[in-house]
């Protein structure tokens, strides 16, 4: 398995995903109302939400199991999506039994209908995120490309057939994101099924194994993404407008490809890792997070200039209020590639209980600030709660991987003319290739 080589597929997926999500969110407030987008943003935040409660870290317990434990990819295969079909499903009856309290509370004056298809494809998304795994635990980082970029690509095609196609509104962008998940699941699900192979049983022990494993990755996941998508729900929760919960939104849709970075490296991370022993992983860790906070630093600066103007000009003039919530929500962004990279350490070495604690700080900490900003910034006040919340969870990983791996903070976190010498090189080919 080549680290290089999955961390460029994966790279280079999410680069080519990062104008088609750009292009879905402006599609979005070009054809949705600002509050039908805000609307929107809270249905799809609440279908990641409910897909993260259900998920248990089974992905990343079929890597580590077959990768570290030499388990056959066939019974994790089996297992796991047995397993997660059953939870998924479990979680969307209780989602439709408890609609009237979930609207009330967290998702303001959302019809039924709109409802509905937000709780069907949470668990289509649990599926998916599992196949994706059980495809990077058998060194398939092709199929799991794939499925990400086609998963933006069909999600762009889909909005583009029913909101300017087919004159719909929420329930038909909605509807469209929900048959994209479901064609996606079943192609791929059958595909992976074939290269890992199908056991005609479920395994009790090996289910007890990912799930020990998984379970405190898990946690480690929800507080993550709770983190990332809880301000969503405050403002909600909080009498914000549904009007400045769409400048809301598109001010993080702009942000959110910067995530992509430390998403990929993430992804190709934990393979790479697993196999390795402590010293020589915590090494590894360090040298991938000093180059991507390097890269990070440098894109959000570059996108300050293309934020301020391009967010009027391609979303339109009622969005210019959406300009100062990104502003603070971009430095952000690069203490949230360190804390990211960092983490998959802790997972590979299976030392994960003080993460956790932190990462439930950090979440404490976030809503807290939402709750004393928001009423008096509004969007702003959670776009600041974000940026605080963010910088001192990444300090605070910074410190315990510095602790657990014995590393000194020049060691670890000051940038190597190593560090450079991959991107000395490419500028020098590509400066010949000009000459020539």
């Amino acid at each position: 398995m080549g680290f290089i080589r999955n961390v460029a597929g994966v790279l280079a997926t999410s680069v080519a995903a990062v104008p088609i999500s750009i292009a879905t969110s402006i599609l979005l407030a070009r054809c949705l109302s600002v509050p039908d987008r805000g609307f929107y943003a809270l249905l799809t935040t609440f279908s990641a939400v409910v897909f993260l409660l259900t998920q248990l870290g089974w992905a990343e317990a079929a890597i580590y199991r077959t990768r570290r434990h030499g388990v056959s990819p066939a019974r994790a295969f089996s297992t796991g999506m047995v397993a997660n079909t059953a939870i998924t499903l479990a979680v969307l009856a209780l989602c439709l039994a408890f609609r009237d309290p979930l609207s009330r509370s967290f998702l303001g004056e959302v019809s039924a209908r709109a409802f509905v298809l937000a709780a069907l494809t949470a668990p289509l998304l649990a599926l998916g995120d599992f196949v994706r795994g059980v495809a990077r635990a058998i060194d398939r980082f092709d199929l799991h490309n794939q499925f990400g970029f086609l998963q933006a690509a069909g999600i762009l095609g889909a909005l583009v057939i029913a909101l300017p196609g087919l004159g719909g509104g929420l329930d038909a962008a909605l509807a469209a994101n929900l048959v994209v998940q479901a064609l996606l699941v079943a192609g791929f699900g059958v595909r992976i099924a074939a290269l890992a192979g199908v056991e005609p049983r479920f395994d009790p022990r090996e289910a007890g194994a990912s799930l020990a494993y998984g379970s405190n990755l898990y946690l480690q996941n929800l507080c993550i993404h709770l983190h990332e998508r809880v301000d969503v729900f405050l403002l909600a929760a909080l009498g914000v407008s549904a009007l400045d919960i769409g400048l809301y939104a598109a001010a993080v849709s702009v942000v959110s490809p910067l995530r992509l970075v430390p998403g990929a490296l993430g992804t190709a991370l934990l393979p790479r890792l697993a196999g390795a022993g402590d010293a020589e992983a915590a090494e590894f860790t360090a040298s991938v997070a000093r180059q991507s906070t390097l890269f990070m630093v440098a894109a959000a600066l570059a996108l300050v200039p293309a934020g301020i103007l391009g967010i009027p000009l391609l979303f339109g003039v009622d969005y210019s209020a959406a300009v100062t919530p990104f502003l603070w929500l971009l430095p952000g962004m690069a203490a949230l590639a360190l804390s990211r990279v960092l983490s998959r350490y802790f997972a590979a070495v299976h030392r994960q209980r003080a993460l956790l604690a932190l990462r439930a700080a950090a979440l404490a900490a976030n809503v807290l600030l939402n709750l004393a900003l928001i009423p008096r910034f509004g969007i702003v006040g959670a776009a600041l709660a974000s940026l605080a919340s963010y910088g001192a969870e990444a300090l605070a990983v910074a410190g315990l991987f510095l602790l657990d791996s014995g590393q000194s903070a020049g060691q670890a976190f000051v940038v190597r003319a190593s560090d450079l010498g991959p991107y000395r090189a490419q500028l020098r080919r590509l400066f010949d290739r000009g000459r020539s």
